[in-house]
């Protein structure tokens, strides 16, 4: 009914290495690859991701397979959006600063100490309520796959 990766045993994962050798370059190489690891799609869920797509009684689920990605998009997008509105408002303010007109230096540093301030703030509320909203997702998810068995 689900197309998640079942958990490996714990009979394949290699044992942990001495403390001294964790100090070789060899280590080094292994924990770059690991990183490197968990960033990576699972390319083998592919053709199944594929599949889930297209299936329009929804008994497959994709989520999970998806949300670490979509969840690595989120933050990067808030904070680009934030320094988009920091700058915005940057702007803005040193036009009210030197308006030709009517020019309002108070307003326009207090805009930019406003910004300084709650901007940080926003986008940190932002990628809090973005993490929130994706765990929701897989835990709705998780439940499904755990309560299908029920169903039938």
């Amino acid at each position: 009914m689900t197309d998640s990766p079942t958990p490996a045993s714990s009979a394949g994962k290699p044992k942990a290495a001495p403390a001294a050798a964790k100090a070789s370059p060899d280590a080094d190489a292994l924990a770059a690859a690991r990183a490197d690891h968990t960033l990576s799609l699972d390319v083998s869920a592919v053709p199944g991701l594929f599949t889930a797509l297209v299936d329009f009684r929804f008994t497959t689920f994709i989520t999970r397979r998806i949300a670490g990605f979509i969840y690595a998009i989120l933050p990067v997008s808030i904070v680009l959006a934030g320094l988009v509105a920091f700058f915005s408002i940057v702007v803005t303010s040193v036009g009210l600063m030197t308006g030709a007109v009517n020019a309002q230096p108070i307003s326009g540093i207090l805009t930019i100490l406003g910004a300084l301030v709650l901007l940080p703030t926003a986008t940190l509320v932002a990628i809090v309520l973005a993490r929130m909203i994706v765990q929701v997702n897989v835990a709705l998810v998780a439940i499904a796959e755990n309560t299908a068995s029920l169903r039938t």
